[in-house]
């Protein structure tokens, strides 16, 4: 004999549905206002990033290649700054989400990738334990005990 539950199907909307429905939603709106906020705390740091890549660029004066290769670099990231100042959170990420269905195998190698800094990032190594010396140490060097 089949219980209530068992006759819902995947598609059954009842009033735990509704209530997870209104829990997400209740998300999603908390976490567009707070990007919104700091949309532009962000594209402030990434301006910053640019001025260092520019200030990186600067004392190269002697390689004009390398100095234009700088000054390139920070143009691009002025530009990404002025993208994350002028478009919202659901732009952007509309935008990441068609480049990763374009290109798939590129997403999931930036994915492998970044959970590798983050392993390597949270399992940094501490001191590390000194091996023991197997070396011999003469007799009259070792400490005596007090008596």
């Amino acid at each position: 004999m089949r219980n209530g539950a068992q006759d819902r199907g995947p598609n059954a909307s009842g009033p735990d549905q509704n209530a997870v429905r209104g829990f997400t939603a209740a998300l999603r709106d908390q976490a567009l206002d707070y990007t919104g906020k700091r949309r532009a705390d962000a594209a402030r740091v990434v301006s910053d990033v640019g001025d260092a890549i520019r200030g990186a660029g600067a004392g190269f004066d002697g390689l004009p290649q390398l100095k234009a290769f700088f000054d390139q670099a920070a143009l691009g990231v002025d530009g990404l700054a002025e993208d994350v100042a002028r478009r919202s959170f659901s732009e952007m990420y509309d935008e990441v989400h068609a480049a990763a269905r374009r290109r798939p195998a590129v997403t999931v190698a930036a994915a492998m990738l970044a959970g590798f800094a983050l392993y390597r990032l949270i399992n940094a190594p501490g001191i590390r334990a000194v091996p023991r010396s197997r070396a011999l140490v003469p007799v009259d060097v070792l400490p005596t005990p007090d008596l």
